[in-house]
């Protein structure tokens, strides 16, 4: 992977602990995603599911780097972040299934999720528009005077929308206390990324803005830490930055997609850059965890996930007459 022209330190300091805390959340993302795909191919979810397998390091690094009061804008493919903000696996699940239980109260789905206990603000349908929301939150903490981190991801393609360049621009100006971290997994739906940049990292067009960015390993939870600690210092002393992840994606765009623009060979191999059994080998080699401990986090965790959607499958969903309330103004035409 390269990397842009800022250098983050290349190495974090991680405990026995943090390894222990990031591989199981990473865990519980991967199982989480494979129980929901299952979900939706066996007709227990409808509407849209897109996949984050591949992305569970972005939310391991984030473990070491929220702290309480932080703030999380996130986009739909980012339930590892949501996790690692402290959602439990019921409360992302009641979301993706639109539950009276969520915290839109069924209103929302996978592309809506928000969580007012835990500081995550529901993105839109609308692509990018959850950065602008993210440059407003970050706004209103420095206005306040309180030293919370905003942490605003979004997709490659999204970072060819005017909403990007728009908000990295207000947040150098405005000096506020953001990251933006861009989740760079090779494709914009159907097609690949290259086609629609002529730069070499996405991170590089920070510098136009007077920001750093940061091009990193994104199946490498520990770089993601070292870099996005470096991030979050910076933004609690009112300078954002530009974090460009770098990962591939697992799964199609969205389930069901039959990637016919994807190379056969690339799908072979994707195994090799499988972040998830990667770190599960480094972790137990070097900070001395026990494998039989990590084989009953994979069964706590299927049968956390299985229970989750279960309930969540049986729960109602919004009536016709609450799903316009308070989003629509009665108007009296008397």
């Amino acid at each position: 992977m390269s990397s842009s022209k800022t250098k983050a330190p290349a190495v974090a300091e991680v405990t026995a602990d943090d390894a222990a805390r990031m591989l199981r959340l990473m865990i519980t993302t991967r199982v989480l995603e494979e129980q929901l795909a299952q979900a939706y191919a066996d007709g227990k979810l409808t509407g849209w599911i897109h996949s984050s397998e591949g992305h569970e390091a972005l939310g391991a690094a984030l473990l070491l780097c929220f702290e309480p009061g932080d703030h999380l804008v996130p986009h739909y493919r980012s339930r590892p972040e949501q996790l690692a903000k402290g959602m439990s696996v019921r409360e992302v699940v009641a979301e993706v299934f639109a539950t009276v239980d969520a915290g839109s109260r069924g209103r929302g789905g996978e592309t809506h999720v928000s969580s007012v206990e835990h500081n995550v603000y529901g993105m839109t349908g609308v692509l990018g528009a959850n950065i602008a929301l993210s440059t407003g939150v970050a706004l209103a903490s420095k206005l306040r005077g309180e030293p919370q981190v905003t942490l605003c991801s979004f997709g490659d393609g999204t970072a060819n929308r005017g909403t990007f360049h728009e908000a990295l621009n207000l947040a150098a100006i405005w000096d506020l206390p953001v990251v933006f971290v861009c989740e760079n997994n090779y494709f914009t739906e159907l097609s690949r990324i290259v086609d629609f940049i002529r730069v070499e990292n996405i991170a590089d067009r920070a510098a136009g803005y007077g920001m750093p960015g940061y091009a990193v390993d994104g199946h490498d939870p520990e770089l993601l830490a070292a870099t996005l600690r470096t991030a979050f210092a910076a933004a609690r002393e009112g300078r954002p930055s530009l974090v460009e992840a770098k990962m591939i994606r697992r799964r199609g765009h969205w389930e069901g997609d039959p990637q016919q623009y994807r190379d056969p060979e690339e799908v072979a191999t994707l195994d090799d850059s499988d972040p998830v059994p990667s770190y599960r080998r480094l972790a137990i080699e070097r900070y001395g965890l026990d494998a039989a401990q990590v084989e009953a986090w994979e069964a706590a965790a299927r049968d956390e996930v299985a229970a989750a959607i279960a309930w969540a499958s049986e729960r109602p969903r919004i009536s016709r007459e609450d799903a316009t309330r308070a989003v629509y103004a009665e108007v009296d035409n008397g």
